[in-house]
């Protein structure tokens, strides 16, 4: 296509269809969460379409080579001419090309209409609107009973990609997982040793840090969780606008850093310059009321000298510079953490929900949750829905609703027992305390302090408690080996088993 006018008028054309298959794909009325995040998904990259139409239309209307405004001036002198030729080109391309299908564009975008929840698009049913939208001499003879099968605008393509994207935490963007990130956390000087539950809760709050202790190990785990709520976003929110939110927070953080309003960041007392007009000698760190005054301060070796030893301090000076600005960018990233959390507030409260309900369910229960099809979430009303009253924070059940209290009671989920060994991992209730000494977790750590984890240790959750217990097994079995009355048997009358000791002790009493 060497028409210039031609590709405008294609990309016009282009623009119009992306816009009604996004109109078409908001118009359905999907159930299951999956179908929506994909829709989700398709939209954002129709969008991307259409932006890049936009951009093609907007050099061709620069047009900085000046083959459009050519094109239009012939066309606007010798329109039957330019009509002729390019109606002789076409015919040249159609007889070079006898056997070229030609497919209507609409055929392209009537997917986007199909509802991938109909029975007749799962049943793989035939379509009317595709053959509708064909031309009539096209269809042929029978052509009702012959038209293509209905297509939806989802395909086994994007549902693997979509596993892909999401972990098994995440479950499909309903949850966030920030295990990594809390792992990399307690691991920073500095940092208070929380369960994955606390942590959840208190994740953007960065004041309660200490200063001194936000070193490079500290800006790589506030970097790394915000690249991970970052691409949260991506993947499960494609349609919110990420740079908006994050123009608008860099405003907010510009103007609260020059006023030291930001959390965490505020300036000691004391540290402003006292100097506050023309007459302030900065070496000196004086302030003087008259011109001649200073003058004759600026002119004494006193001043001289001092201003000599603040050219020698120069280098320490840039050093602190680049400190300042080091904690500047560490501020940046924590106050777009603090916003990302906000706009995600519904998403984290969720994951709490879920990580105290996952802790009341047995292994077989875990591996069953997993192994489960996707099940149809239906819409909430859009008067907002109830909320659910929780004033004793019960962990959820199976159907998103507070648990009775007498099964809170039941599994002994008020108490809550920590174990060293596995990071200082809270569980709630003895069931699930107890059921963690044989998990996988529990067990790798158990390894990595070179202590096999038997039965002798069920209970143990310290680290010094689980070394000694250990050490002091060696030495009872070295000491069992290393005398051979322990582990020499010997067997009475009625094939009784004794060591040998308790066998000759026992005859010489006269019991056996």
């Amino acid at each position: 296509m060497d028409s210039i006018v031609e590709q405008q008028r294609q990309a016009h054309e282009d623009i119009e269809r992306l816009e009604q298959a996004v109109v078409d794909l908001m118009m359905q009325d999907l159930a299951k969460h999956r179908h929506r995040l994909l829709r989700e998904h398709k939209i954002n990259e129709l969008l991307e379409e259409i932006q890049g139409r936009s951009r093609l239309l907007e050099a061709l209307e620069a047009d900085e080579s000046g083959l459009r405004g050519r094109e239009v001036a012939a066309l606007a002198s010798r329109p039957l001419d330019e009509f002729y030729a390019r109606l002789g080109a076409i015919g040249d391309h159609h007889r070079l090309n006898p056997g070229l299908a030609v497919q209507p564009p609409e055929l392209d975008y009537i997917k986007y209409k199909n509802n991938p929840e109909d029975p007749a698009a799962a049943a793989g049913g035939r379509g009317r609107q595709a053959a509708d939208a064909a031309e009539p001499d096209t269809l042929g003879d029978g052509g009702d009973s012959d038209g293509p099968a209905v297509e939806a605008f989802i395909c086994a393509e994007d549902v693997e990609r979509l596993e892909v994207l999401f972990s098994g935490e995440e479950r499909l963007g309903r949850y966030v997982d920030l295990t990594a990130q809390h792992e990399q956390y307690l691991n920073t000087p500095g940092a208070p040793r929380v369960s994955y539950l606390e942590y959840l809760a208190t994740f953007d709050e960065f004041a309660g840090h200490p200063r001194a202790a936000k070193d490079a190990q500290y800006a790589a785990y506030v970097r790394s969780l915000l690249e991970c709520l970052e691409g949260f976003f991506a993947r499960a929110m494609p349609l919110f606008d990420l740079p908006a939110m994050r123009r608008q927070a860099q405003d907010e953080f510009a103007e609260a850093w020059r006023n030291g309003r930001v959390p965490g960041w505020e300036p000691a007392a004391g540290a402003a310059g006292e100097g506050d007009g023309h007459l302030y000698c900065a070496p000196c760190k004086r302030q003087f009321e008259k011109d001649t005054t200073y003058q004759a301060h600026l002119a004494s070796r006193k001043h001289q000298k001092t201003a000599a030893r603040a050219q020698g301090g120069a280098a320490a000076a840039a050093a602190g510079e680049q400190r300042g600005e080091r904690e500047r960018e560490v501020a940046w990233a924590e106050f777009q953490v603090r916003q990302c959390a906000r706009v995600l507030a519904g998403k984290i409260r969720d994951t709490r929900a879920n990580v105290q309900r996952r802790q009341a369910l047995t292994d077989a229960e875990r591996n069953q949750e997993l192994e489960e099809d996707e099940v149809e979430v239906v819409p909430e009303p859009e008067d907002g829905g109830e909320q659910l009253y929780n004033p004793l924070n019960l962990p959820m059940g199976w159907d998103g609703k507070p648990i009775p209290f007498w099964l809170y009671r039941l599994h002994g989920l008020s108490v809550s027992f920590t174990c060293e060994i596995c990071g200082n991992a809270v569980y709630r209730g003895r069931k699930a305390y107890e059921r963690h000494f044989q998990e996988a977790r529990h067990t790798t750590n158990m390894r990595r302090l070179g202590i096999p984890n038997s039965r002798q240790f069920q209970g143990v959750v310290a680290i010094d408690d689980a070394q000694a217990l250990w050490a002091r097994i060696q030495r009872e079995k070295s000491d069992t080996a290393a005398n051979p009355d322990t582990f020499e048997e010997y067997e009475d009358s009625e094939g009784n088993v004794f060591n040998k000791k308790t066998y000759l002790d026992l005859k010489r009493q006269g019991l056996i």
